[in-house]
Formats: C-alpha cells, structure tokens, sequence
C-alpha cells in the first residue's frame, strides 16, 4: 500500500511468516507469495525465523548470527556481532548510504529478548541480581534500547527526526513459562495483569508500545486500548492512500487520536483468536508469578477468543478447536486487570451484545480459514 503512495521499504530482521523451504531460491519467486519481496519490501536483509536458531552454526545464541538472507534469498553466512546491532547497523547504512529521494518505510522485527538471550558484557555487567541468567536477561532489553537509540541518532544526524514517524511495540506478553530449559533465562512479567505469552488473558495480549513523532505528537501516556492492526489504516490515512473497495480492515486509524488525542472510532471491537491456547499451573506471587510449563492441565473448555469493547473483555471458549465457542464470560480489564470478578449476570444486556459481536466475528474468520485452506491444498495437489 505504501509502495502504491510512492514510499520505498525495506525490511531488516525477522521475517517469520511462511514455512517454504528458504534454501530454494524459486520459493523466493514461488507460489506461496509469502516472502519479503513479494509482500512489497524493496530492500533489506531477513531472517526466517529468529537469527539465533542458526541453520549453519547450529547453535542458539544472539552473537555472530548466521541465518541471514538477503531480500533476493542470498544466505549471507555468519555475521560478526550481535543481532540488536547487526539489525540496526544495516538500517543505518541503508538510510545513511543506500536509500533514494522517496520518503520510506521500514519495518525492523527485532529478535531481543527471544530467548536464548546474549548480550555484550557492557550491557550485562550493568546488573547484579545474583542469579546470571536474569542479568542476562536484563542486559539483552538493555542491549536492544541502546540500539534503537543508535538508530534514534542516526535519525538525527540524517536530520530526518522531526519528519519521521515511528512505532515500538512488543508483540505479546512475556514467556515464563518453564516448558524447557532455555525459557529460564525469561524473566519479564505482566503482573498486575492476569496471563502470559499463548494465552487470551490480559497478560498475553496487553503489551507496551511507544508512538515518536516530533513537533506532531505531544509526550504523554494513552490508556486508548489499540492494535498493531491499526498501524495499516493509520499510515495509509496518513499518506493519503484508499484501500480497494473489496477490503475488509481489522484495525482503524489511530492518527487522530495521536495528534489530536481524539478517541479511536472502531467500526467492530478489537478482537483476538488463538486456536491453541494453554492451561498450566501456575507457581509464585506478584511479580515472580510464573506458569509452570512441565504441568499443562488436561485440555477443558479453554478461551480462544476475545473482544474489547470499552473497558470490557469478553472471551469465548471452546472445548473442541475451530469450533464455535460455546462459553462465555465477561471482565472489565479496566477496573480488574486480573480477571477476578465475571460480570455477565450483572450486566446481561452488554454481554449479549458483545457476545453477538463475537460469534459473527469468529464465523467470518473461520470463513475465511476454510477458502484459504482450500485454496492451499489445490495448489499444493498441482505442484504434485
């Protein structure tokens, strides 16, 4: 979409969302249209899943990374360095040296605080907790915001600062939850909210993120519940570009409220759907609060479904996968970010709206699963 506006974009880091087969260069050009280029990226250097899950040194650390590729399917080899500056080192070079006149995009997916985290000895001798693996953890966060504010000067010295806008967000809640033994050197928490990475609750959605744009937005903080899906409509608003007459957007604009601290107008709630969620028991209290992953509960009748509509979370449940929900329970996320006190006796009309909302939302999307797996599988039938 942007391209279509006269942007060019690149793209430096992970690049996680296709299963092809990345060592055969046709895939790169193939049927699937899942790489980088083909999804509009002009330039830039990917890597298919974390940069850590080596395929040449076989080895899972953040230091001398060899799973690179270019953005034509070149494997680049082993890099010296660590990801959070290899990342951005290239950003900066390709602003700095091989970008043209155009304005740009660039999306960078960083792969810190993946585990297994490493980080350089400065950053982590900047903590001493008594216990190495959180240092560790600690220093890697550490290790990425000091690249990002090189990135920051490098805008600066580029003078491209007060034109640029940019967006920071994690991309779900922390992973605590013991399952094997490199998650121990996980040590965030989303405590006081209830849940963690792969699950619904407040804790596995609800993340941190950062808007930066000089002269146009005023510092300050946003309890405006909002999405990475509205990143798409706020920057084509922003840019002037129409969406095709056919598309149906998840997310909404967000520009007016960043510059003018108006509320989001949403034509639909914000909505989640994860297919496989997990149910374990649950070990320590307040900010150690932790999911034990050796002791994952039999699966019942388990939330894969979630709306927020104002203050209020409604979740469905299921006990069969892609099945409709056929439970379902209510919070105000506001009020009890721990999810304590269930409110669909109390406030039986809001349930049954949002509930309404919910089912035709989760139809239209197992809908749309249905074609494309379908669509899949004749083309997967063709190539054999």
């Amino acid at each position: 979409m942007l391209q279509q506006a006269g942007y060019q974009t690149a793209i430096f880091g992970k690049w996680h969302l296709n299963g092809a087969d990345w060592e055969k260069k046709e895939n790169w050009t193939g049927w699937t249209g899942s790489f980088p280029k083909q999804q509009g990226f002009e330039a830039g250097m990917v890597t298919k899943e974390n940069p850590h899950f080596t395929r040449l040194l076989r080895t899972n650390t953040q230091k001398h990374p060899g799973d690179f590729f270019s953005i034509d399917g070149e494997p680049l080899g082993p890099i010296r360095g660590y990801t959070s500056d290899i990342i951005t080192d290239a950003t900066v070079d390709w602003l700095s040296a091989k970008r043209d006149a155009r304005p740009f995009f660039l999306y960078l997916p960083y792969d810190a605080v993946h585990i297994r985290v490493l980080a350089a000895d400065k950053y982590v001798d900047q903590y001493n907790t008594g216990n190495a693996r959180k240092d560790a953890y600690y220093g890697n966060i550490t290790h990425l915001d000091a690249a990002i504010g090189n990135l920051l000067s490098a805008l600066d010295s580029l003078q491209l600062s007060e034109n640029t806008l940019l967006f920071f967000s994690s991309d779900n809640g922390p992973d605590v939850l013991q399952r094997w033994e490199a998650t121990y050197f996980c040590y965030g928490t989303s405590y006081p909210l209830f849940g963690q990475k792969y699950q619904l609750y407040e804790g596995g959605i609800r993340v941190p993120g950062l808007v930066r744009w000089p002269g146009k937005i005023n510092p300050g903080i946003s309890d405006e519940p909002n999405s990475t899906l509205d990143i798409l409509p706020t920057f084509c608003e922003l840019v002037g570009q129409p969406f095709p007459p056919d598309w149906v957007l998840d997310g909404s604009s967000i520009l007016a409220h960043l510059v003018e601290g108006k509320p989001i107008k949403r034509e639909s709630p914000l909505y989640w759907q994860f297919e496989d969620p997990a149910e374990y028991t649950m070990t320590g209290e307040e900010y150690n609060r932790r999911l034990n992953g050796n002791q994952r509960k039999p699966r019942g009748t388990d939330p894969v479904v979630a709306i927020r509509d104002g203050d209020y979370v409604l979740r469905g449940l299921q006990s069969e996968t892609f099945t409709q929900p056929t439970q379902f329970v209510m919070y105000d996320v506001v009020n009890d970010p721990e999810e304590v006190k269930e409110l669909s006796q109390e406030k039986p009309k809001l349930f049954l709206s949002m509930k309404k909302k919910l089912i035709a939302k989760y139809q239209n999307v197992n809908k749309e699963r249905e074609r494309t797996a379908a669509e899949i599988e004749q083309k997967v039938s063709q190539l054999e």
